[in-house]
């Protein structure tokens, strides 16, 4: 797929919750967002970093470091809080990818966003954006806070095949199985599978 056809994709309206259902745990409250306002939540931005590679566009994901805190050790995007200096959401993604994986903000080219996503356990309202890497890029991870940065092709996503449930275990060691994306032995879960989810749904419309 074109990155030119992914922006086209993201310029159409956004499938929403309907798309983000398919990969939620059952367990998730369905939040409208006034709602949400009323806890009030921290607000972070997280980026959805496309690699365009000659043998086929991947998707970059890093691994958090263990800690005790409730997303220790998961996939996710790179990203954060967005800081009183940011000027907007795009650039608090921006720069925190910059921070955690080394990718300078001026060799990222932003192409869209996703819909909102709330995240109850850690009381944060998160806004995806997406970009593209402009440029061929040396990644370099933060080391107190990234584990390991992995690429996992596009091709993987939009493999309907490959949308599955796996068991995890949550806060309380209690063990839930829940829709994941598993590539090797990487399990992707919870906000970023149900934030990958609405980006598989904008660019095929299945969902």
């Amino acid at each position: 797929m074109h990155i030119s056809d992914i922006e086209n994709a993201l310029a159409r309206p956004l499938p929403g919750k309907k798309a983000q259902h398919l990969m939620a745990p059952g367990y998730r409250p369905d939040y409208e967002i006034e709602e949400v306002m009323k806890f009030s939540p921290k607000i972070g931005g997280v980026l959805l970093l496309i690699n365009p590679r000659e043998e086929g566009s991947s998707i970059i994901f890093t691994l958090r470091k263990e800690y005790k805190g409730t997303h220790s050790g998961q996939m996710s995007f790179p990203g954060g809080k967005q800081e009183a200096a940011d000027i907007d959401i795009t650039y608090t993604a921006l720069r925190e990818t910059y921070e955690e994986i080394g990718v300078p903000v001026e060799d990222i080219q932003v192409i869209g966003k996703l819909s909102e996503l709330y995240i109850p356990p850690s009381n944060f309202l998160v806004y995806p954006t997406v970009g593209v890497l402009k440029q061929e890029t040396i990644f370099v991870k933060q080391e107190n806070e990234v584990e390991e940065i992995i690429e996992i092709p596009l091709s993987f996503f939009l493999d309907d095949q490959n949308r599955t449930t796996t068991k995890i275990k949550i806060m309380g060691n209690s063990e839930v199985e829940v829709p994941a994306y598993v590539y090797g032995k990487y399990v992707i879960w919870g906000a970023t599978a149900i934030m990958m989810s609405e980006f598989v749904s904008a660019l095929t419309g299945k969902y």
